[in-house]
């Protein structure tokens, strides 16, 4: 079993946290204190890269669905940048999918802003 891997990566219009693996019953004590240093920060845009997460278990759907609430309260956006199958279920069965805005990066050979017909799932918002 591939444990969740978290880490925080420059972006823009500021950090990205970078998550990894299965989040499937792993401790998300990392995941909870790097979140917390972002919306301690007043963060307005939590951009959250889950390109390479594979699995989120209810407890790792309910820390990030925390600090999207948060964040918005704050007056930001929270950003889920390549979310795959799985976790995207997760959230919808959660009933969060719309706390976060849903980024989808452009396969090679498309052009960024161009949207494709599977780039939206049914209850979310895209930005390109």
């Amino acid at each position: 079993m591939s444990l969740l891997e978290v880490s925080v990566e420059a972006g823009d219009p500021g950090p990205v946290i970078v998550l990894a693996g299965d989040a499937d019953g792993s401790p998300v004590t990392q995941l909870d204190e790097v979140l917390t240093a972002q919306v301690s920060a007043r963060t307005r845009q939590l951009t959250i890269d889950v390109t390479n997460l594979r699995s989120l278990d209810p407890a790792t759907a309910q820390t990030l669905t925390l600090a999207a609430m948060i964040v918005m309260v704050q007056g930001g956006t929270a950003v889920l940048v390549n979310p795959q199958e799985p976790v995207l279920k997760m959230l919808d069965h959660a009933r969060t999918t719309d706390m976060f805005t849903i980024r989808r990066r452009a396969p090679a050979g498309i052009a960024p802003g161009t949207s494709t017909a599977g780039d939206r799932a049914e209850g979310t918002r895209v930005n390109d």
